[in-house]
């Protein structure tokens, strides 16, 4: 009784830690309000306070502007694709109030719909955090289910579909099923693995539309299930449908008040259960029998993630029409791509009753290729983050791979994500530049089929109504779409396309599947993102697209706001053009990203020149924060440095600042010294990451330099050599293309310094704390300023001792 009572607790732990990474990590993504701080302060004493006692060196700060604290949660993983693991507690830190307290979920709830709310609704509040709860509860029974799952695994389709404890990572309301008792979702919830048999109907063929491609018909589908009972053989017994329902939405649609009415008519005759038992697959409506060559996907009054999960007549269009357009285009793209395959839905059947649709039966019949011994993982399965008491999946199958291959679990994962992006990106590419059209790709929608050694073989992409086509396209299928009128329904905006594939494809997709590999510690993030962008830019050398460019081009990738949607009560499947799209850095920039620039290691001199005429040696470390920042703060008062610099702060807000800038990825500070006496500081930023990357086309090559000269005495102020030495240090990094600049246009000598080294005014931009100059240096025009500097030989990894 003792180990069983621990080990619940556990898994209610890492149900709410799960709870709290999705709600972080949405709030980061779509407000960007998170910043990475290191330490714990000696002048900040009310977050020292907080963070005195934390066994965590790093943490996220999260400003929550209206009302008026900091979050400060704990980082056990930093993830370069933005998916972070958090520690406990999460800690408050109110500095209006003088304040500190640890967040639990509740509060965390209050504080997050407040920050997304424009006006406080106790109602709005309520209903977000009861869903909430509903997934925190669930969280806590699936994930106790997956932990008891047998180890031995057969990478069979239903055990992937059923073995996910985690479930939406990219959803607050992840395993919210709203409408399912307990009872009901133990028995109908794919994680508990229970198969049960559907409901039948018989509805008189007046009441039913059937959309089916030649040669498929639903109700021929539907008799392979079922034979009528003999006890319902009455003489116009032809003129009927047998048709199936999900049996929890049988008995909703029993209990509703028009169904009496329409079961007096005699056209729609409730059978009750019948047949062979279905199983819950990850998207608990779309049913699967392992001898059955065709899934069924239903209606189910439940709210689950951000909607009551239907089948509309919409849906049901889109899944025939794509169906439709497919079968006009297969041949010609699959003799170019065989293992990517297309699941269609060619048949979908829906009943009306009186002029209106009865959504219980509409329904979706899909295709279904995994009858057999067939090894198959559902990419949702490789990003999950496993329950207390259970062991890492991922880190388990590329521990399998590697033992197949005879490789170590690193290779055996870069052979393994090579495989897939190779199979995905570029039939995903094709499809788009040549055929108009973009499959949602995202984590629930794609399996991958495996050989003998584990390795991708086959991709599969399921879900037709999300099988959408490029507006610019529609010219070209007119014709088609004459012949078949519900096409017309896949078209939409390019623009709005282009947002939906970067969410699905390269977020939810692709950088949770890095981030996951990444917590294996097998193998590197930025390994992984180095892979990618290498494939992306040998798939736009060969066959260039709108979707190559926007992967590698664009500074910001568009993300589904799921939060801002969970807030404000938006239901993504009835509108989804009301769902908004909030903006990420772009991951694959990772690739030009210098660790020596933005995160050097350690606190010695690493760099050192000499210049004969002035006489001056000059050396350069990365601050150190503990023994740096009086001095610093010190020369920021000084009356030159007030005017430009404007950092003047109190020594605790100055502090925070490079407490702050210092473990991110956007900027660096250094210390330059002349002749061992510290004279310059230099903060060296990725402007891509910079608000600088706003004003222009920026480049991820593009990096970018502040530099405050500290002494007053001129003979001491050595210009001209600390520039140098920092432009030297910044180009001979491999990842820098130009250099940029965006001093004040008050600050007369540093442009002319600048100008000294051949940085060239591009142009003048109006900055929210600033009115600049925006200048650009190429190697080139440097070296055509100081020809000598481009074989220049200076010292790097000093020690200090040296």
């Amino acid at each position: 009784m003792e180990k069983t009572l621990i080990q619940k607790s556990k898994i209610g732990d890492k149900a709410q830690e799960i709870t709290f990474r999705i709600l972080l990590n949405g709030m980061l993504r779509e407000l960007g309000n998170g910043k990475f701080y290191q330490g714990v302060p000696q002048y900040d004493l009310l977050t020292a306070k907080a963070l005195q006692n934390t066994r965590y060196p790093l943490h996220l700060r999260f400003e929550m502007k209206k009302s008026g604290l900091f979050l400060f949660a704990p980082i056990v993983y930093r993830s370069e694709s933005a998916f972070h693991d958090y520690g406990f507690p999460v800690w408050a830190v109110d500095h209006k109030n003088q304040d500190v307290f640890e967040v639990e979920t509740e509060k965390l709830i209050e504080l997050i719909y407040t920050e997304f709310s424009d006006t406080s609704n106790e109602k709005g509040l309520a209903r977000f955090s009861e869903r909430i709860q509903s997934s925190l509860k669930n969280l806590e029974l699936t994930a106790e289910a997956c932990s008891q799952q047998e180890k031995e695994l057969s990478y069979s389709f239903l055990e992937s579909e059923q073995l996910l404890p985690v479930g939406h990572n990219l959803h607050p309301f992840t395993k919210s099923r709203m409408g399912f008792s307990e009872e009901e979702q133990l028995l109908y919830s794919p994680e508990f693995g229970k198969g049960f048999q559907l409901d039948y109907f018989l509805i008189h063929k007046s009441c039913i539309t059937e959309k089916s491609l030649p040669g498929i018909s639903a109700k021929e589908i539907f008799e392979k299930l079922v034979s009528i009972p003999e006890s319902y053989d009455f003489e116009n017994i032809n003129d009927y449908y047998i048709v199936p329902c999900h049996p929890w939405e049988a008995q909703y649609l029993l209990s509703t008040e028009e169904y009496p009415e329409m079961l007096g008519s005699g056209q729609i005759i409730h059978i009750g259960p019948l047949g062979d038992d279905f199983y819950a697959t990850s998207s608990i409506r779309s049913l699967y029998n392992p001898d059955f060559s065709w899934m069924l996907k239903f209606s189910l009054h439940v709210l689950m993630t951000g909607s009551v999960r239907t089948n509309s007549l919409k849906d049901l269009n889109r899944g025939y029409a794509s169906a439709v357009w497919w079968q006009h285009e297969r041949a010609s793209f699959e003799n170019n791509f065989p293992h990517f395959k297309l699941l269609l839905e060619p048949a979908t059947l829906s009943v009306q009753y009186e002029g209106n649709t009865i959504d219980s039966f509409n329904i979706l019949i899909r295709e279904n290729p995994f009858l057999g011994g067939e090894k198959v993982l559902l990419l949702a399965r490789l990003c999950q983050d496993e329950p207390a008491g259970s062991f890492n999946f991922t880190r388990h199958f590329f521990k399998e791979v590697a033992d197949q291959l005879g490789t170590d679990p690193e290779q055996a994962a870069i052979t393994w994500f090579k495989k897939y992006i190779h199979l995905l990106l570029s039939p995903l590419n094709r499809l788009f530049s040549h055929y108009g059209m973009a499959p949602e790709v995202h984590q629930q929608n794609l399996l991958i089929g495996l050989n003998d050694q584990l390795l991708p073989e086959t991709i599969f992409v399921r879900d037709g109504q999300g099988y959408l086509l490029r507006e610019s396209f529609k010219e070209k299928y007119e014709e088609l779409i004459r012949s078949c009128p519900d096409i017309e329904e896949l078209f939409i905006r390019d623009e709005r396309l282009m947002q939906i594939i970067s969410h699905h494809l390269l977020v939810s997709n692709l950088g949770a599947l890095i981030s996951s590999m990444g917590k294996t510690e097998w193998v590197k993030e930025r390994q992984l993102i180095s892979i990618l962008y290498q494939e992306f830019e040998d798939l736009h050398r060969t066959e260039p697209s709108d979707l190559t460019d926007y992967a590698l081009e664009q500074q910001y990738w568009a993300v589904k706001s799921n939060l801002q949607s969970a807030v404000f009560d938006v239901d993504g499947g009835v509108n989804a053009s009301a769902v908004s799209y909030a903006k990420v850095p772009n991951l694959l920039h990772e690739y030009f990203f210098s660790e020596q620039l933005i995160q050097p290691k350690g606190k010695d001199i690493f760099f050192k020149r000499y210049f004969e005429k002035e006489d001056v040696t000059i050396t350069i470390r990365p601050i150190d924060l503990e023994n740096d920042l009086e001095m610093l703060h010190e020369w920021f008062n000084r009356e030159h440095a007030v005017k430009i610099w404007q950092m003047n702060w109190s020594i605790d807000e100055l502090e925070t600042y490079y407490r702050v800038m210092l473990p991110g990825n956007e900027a660096h500070s250094y210390i330059v010294m002349s002749n061992g006496e510290p004279s310059c500081n230099i903060e060296i930023y990725w402007a891509c990451r910079d608000i600088v990357g706003d004003y222009y086309e920026v480049l991820p090559t593009d990096y970018g330099t502040h530099q405050f000269i500290a002494p007053i005495d001129p003979k001491k102020k050595y210009v001209s050599p600390s520039t140098q030495s920092m432009v030297d240090y910044v180009f001979a990094q491999p990842q820098v293309g130009k250099m940029v600049g965006e001093g004040s246009v008050d600050s007369l000598a540093s442009m002319m310094n600048k100008a000294h080294v051949g940085f060239k005014v591009d142009k003048v931009i109006e900055m929210p704390h600033k009115k600049a100059n925006l200048n650009f240096c190429y190697r080139e025009w440097y070296w055509e300023k100081f020809p000598q500097n481009k074989d220049v030989q200076f010292t790097t990894n000093i020690t200090e001792h040296e």
